[in-house]
């Protein structure tokens, strides 16, 4: 019967840290170490499997000494689209930064690159997603038509080189063509209008990945 116990506790402290080394995030997490996080964590809030760790005022209070994410995410402020509910990430896991269509200007992209240079992560998620507003606003304003404001035609004017391509074609509701177009544009963007980026994409010290969440299914589709 001891012997039965034992076994038993060493299994539950066993599976216990096992738990703990893979979601809480540590320095030098790498990129493929990271994206399988990720997708696990989709699979999971498919299932409905969701974890009850990461959570607790246990890790509120060790996230004080400072934080070490290991994805930073930018993806669309669409509020059917909360990165850490989608991939089911807990506190001091992920790194967001959310525009609408995930436009790029100064303050995102310097948000990105804090987060490489002083939290040590090294997978960027660029996330767009089927049914998207603001690629849908772009669509409508090619060729100089008012987005409604100052502000939204600079807006629409950072989505439209993105998604030239469809701008002549009748336009699907669910967008999902120029919304991977928009995700897989801002990918490549950030490189070019990244210095900091750019060098240590090219060291192998990061990686770019883009992503499209299906409102219809809830699925992150990855490339």
């Amino acid at each position: 019967m001891n012997k039965i116990f034992l076994v038993w506790a060493a299994l539950i402290i066993f599976s216990g840290s096992v738990q703990a080394k893979e979601h809480h995030s540590e320095e030098g997490v790498t990129p493929a170490q990271a994206l399988k996080f990720l997708q696990n964590g989709n699979a999971r809030f498919l299932s409905g499997k969701l974890r009850k760790d990461g959570q607790r005022k246990t890790d509120i209070a060790r996230l004080v000494k400072g934080q070490k994410p290991h994805s930073i995410v930018l993806s669309c402020s669409d509020s059917r689209v909360p990165p850490e509910v989608v991939f089911d990430q807990k506190l001091g896991e992920l790194f967001v930064v959310r525009t609408a269509g995930e436009t790029l200007d100064p303050t995102s992209i310097a948000s990105i690159e804090y987060a490489v240079e002083h939290l040590g992560s090294r997978l960027i998620l660029v996330m767009g997603h089927s049914h998207c507003g603001a690629v849908k606003a772009a669509l409508s304003t090619f060729g100089g038509k008012d987005a409604g404001s100052p502000n939204l035609n600079k807006l629409v004017a950072d989505i439209h080189p993105r998604i030239q391509a469809y701008s002549r074609a009748p336009a699907s509701d669910d967008v999902l063509k120029p919304a991977w177009a928009n995700a897989k544009g801002v990918a490549s963007d950030l490189l070019l209008r990244s210095e900091i980026l750019k060098k240590k994409a090219a060291a192998g010290e990061i990686e770019l990945k883009s992503a499209l969440y299906d409102l219809r299914t809830g699925t992150v589709e990855i490339e």
